[in-house]
């Protein structure tokens, strides 16, 4: 069966049809992304699955075992260069930091400067962030069935600035904030950057950033970095969106924001009824919240490793009962 995929906002894409696997959250993880690959390629081959879905956060491996993040990133656009459209990758908040040059950690553990610096020792960095770039925030289904990264938030309820995120361009934030250092004597805030920091700029940048020196144009961009993430759209719009803890932040009141969001992406289309996500960690491989909103877990985040379950749905069929979906789970560890 064909696909029907059309780029409805830049950050909002449309699936009009198209039997569809979704996997979620593998975070650097060869193994797991091999072995989701190949089924994918033998589903498509007979007939089973037409689009392969990721839902985000690709790279920086979060348990014991190698990382190879760069590697399953360039895996996928290779993949896209054969299948096209078929192969739809969601922006997760781990692909986030690249296109911003900012940090991000968890506890102790440092994720983004063994990325950068593959990217630079690879020679890869252009495609990779162009990849990063394109990538959409939301897609929505015929089925009713709409994907994202990690779920609902309260943001997103409010129908301007949702508008807002559908339409969101990086870029022009970007420039914004180069524009504002344009305004500012650099060398100060280098020096401000490293006492806030602890350290100095100049090894602070090379090794988050993997910059290989002043010479570098790449030399500024901790700076605007740390001036884009202050920007409040950035603070009260694409990091809730990306970073949401769903029920567990907002207790008893997710329902409310989850309806709001189905309400946003049915705007001149079907109704929205069911969300898939993935994102957070949970025991098996799925668990449904709020009896509209999926959560997948098909690596990482599954306990254990091994109960992470992929889903094969029809993107142009739908359901009246999110338990509908559970006939198509699937496994790749059995």
């Amino acid at each position: 069966m064909p696909i029907s995929l059309r780029k409805t906002f830049p950050r909002l894409w449309t699936l009009e049809a198209g039997l569809a696997m979704v996997v979620a959250d593998l975070h650097g993880d060869w193994d797991a992304y091999q072995r989701y690959r190949d089924r994918f390629v033998d589903l498509q081959a007979s007939g089973q699955a037409d689009c392969l879905i990721l839902t985000g956060d690709l790279i920086h491996r979060e348990d014991e075992g190698p990382d190879q993040s760069i590697e399953i990133v360039q895996d996928v656009i290779a993949l896209q260069a054969e299948y096209g459209q078929a192969i739809i990758y969601l922006f997760g908040n781990h692909e986030l930091p690249h296109l911003y040059s900012i940090s991000l950690a968890k506890g102790n553990k440092l994720f983004t400067p063994a990325f950068e610096a593959a990217l630079t020792r690879r020679q890869c960095r252009t495609e990779v962030i162009t990849l990063f770039n394109s990538l959409p925030f939301f897609l929505r289904t015929r089925a009713g069935i709409s994907l994202t990264h990690a779920g609902a938030s309260a943001p997103l309820a409010d129908s301007e600035k949702i508008r807002q995120l559908f339409d969101w361009d990086h870029h022009q934030l970007l420039a914004w904030a180069e524009h504002t250092l344009a305004e500012e004597d650099l060398e100060i805030l280098r020096l401000s950057y490293a006492r806030v920091h602890g350290g100095p700029y100049d090894i602070l940048v090379k090794y988050h950033l993997a910059v290989s020196g002043p010479d570098d144009p790449r030399y500024n961009d901790l700076l605007r970095g740390f001036v884009a993430s202050n920007h409040p759209l950035f603070d009260k719009l694409l990091w809730p969106a990306l970073f949401t803890r769903c029920e567990q932040q907002y207790g008893h009141d997710y329902p409310i924001f989850l309806n709001a969001l189905f309400q946003e992406l049915s705007v001149d289309f079907v109704p929205q009824q069911f969300l898939i996500a993935g994102h957070m960690t949970l025991k098996g491989g799925h668990q449904i919240i709020a009896d509209r909103h999926l959560r997948l877990a098909s690596a990482y985040h599954a306990t254990p490793r091994e109960a992470g379950q992929y889903l094969l749905f029809d993107a142009a069929k739908p359901l009246k009962n999110i338990k509908e979906l559970l006939k198509g789970l699937g496994s790749v560890y059995k």
